[in-house]
């Protein structure tokens, strides 16, 4: 009974393609993660800290006790390279995308797709991180804005981005 729920859950394309979409998603959230942490952590926090101070000065609107401008930033500078990946990797295996005719204008339609989700993602972390609240609240942040990204990117992605037109 299992097995036959299990095969027919596998057998539909849609589920097949989310299933691949997220273990795109997980080496690209590693990148973007990995990125954003030896940005934002490394160095001895010395980055962080002039990146936030030129941030400020440059919007002084943005001046709060919460917000942290190297965070947005590098989340920005750290989801770009993720997104690259995605790009590859779901167009090659997840969408089956093969040749060079649309693959221009489906990186343009990407970008669009998931520069929307980069704003939605540093949006959601930059709310939701606060400076001075530690690790647990740092790593949340990134999780809780990938998640909420995921779904977005996601139907972005399989209904418009590598929509595949049908023959009349």
């Amino acid at each position: 009974m299992a097995n036959a729920l299990v095969s027919r859950v596998l057998s539909s394309r849609t589920i097949r393609q989310f299933l691949k979409f997220c273990v795109v998603g997980a080496a690209s959230t590693a990148i973007d993660w990995g990125i954003h942490r030896l940005l934002y952590k490394g160095f001895g926090g010395e980055l962080a800290d002039t990146v936030n101070r030129w941030v400020l000065a440059t919007f002084p609107s943005l001046q709060h006790p919460d917000f942290d401008g190297a965070y947005t930033v590098f989340k920005v500078v750290s989801f770009l390279f993720a997104a690259l990946n995605g790009f590859l990797w779901n167009r090659l295996w997840t969408f089956r995308i093969r040749g060079e005719a649309e693959r221009f204008r489906q990186l343009g339609k990407f970008y669009i797709v998931t520069g929307t989700g980069m704003i939605i993602n540093a949006l959601i972390g930059s709310r939701i991180h606060k400076p001075d609240a530690g690790e647990w609240n740092y790593y949340f942040s990134l999780a809780a804005a990938t998640a909420a990204v995921m779904i977005w990117n996601f139907m972005g992605h399989k209904f418009w981005t590598f929509r595949v037109k049908k023959e009349a």
